[in-house]
């Protein structure tokens, strides 16, 4: 399986079901490294009435406390969940953000990209369903 992240449209939830594949709601949080890297950091949602899971629940947790500063995400892998650190006050400047609408930072990430999958038409559909005409 592809080891990336696709968005998909609504009316392909079902199409995408007929081949085995399931999909998970994601919130999308828009990151800003110290140097101006701006990265898209996905965090799964929890399913039905389900709990969250421990790595997916920090994760987040980390990401709203980093809209008041910098912090530092570290993957804690013996609790099964990522462990959050602020930055010392002062380290860094403010993040300077791109002046760019959410529309426009949605089509880089997924459909300039390829990775939004929105018909059976789709290379990825076709692979994933075995239709490839390779």
């Amino acid at each position: 399986m592809e080891k990336q992240f696709f968005a998909v449209t609504s009316d392909m939830v079902v199409n995408l079901g007929t081949i085995g594949i399931s999909v998970a709601n994601h919130v999308l949080y828009l990151t800003i490294t110290p140097r101006g890297a701006i990265r898209i950091v996905p965090v799964r949602q929890a399913e039905n009435d389900s709990e969250q899971n421990e790595y997916d629940r920090t994760r987040e947790i980390g990401l709203l406390q980093a809209m008041d500063g910098w912090v530092r995400l570290f993957t804690d892998k013996e609790n099964h969940c990522y462990k959050v650190f602020p930055a010392p006050a002062g380290r860094f400047g403010e993040p300077q953000w791109p002046e760019l609408k959410e529309a426009k930072i949605f089509r880089l990430a997924f459909r300039d990209k390829g990775r939004l999958v929105d018909s059976v038409e789709h290379p990825l559909f076709k692979k994933w369903a075995a239709r490839d005409s390779d």
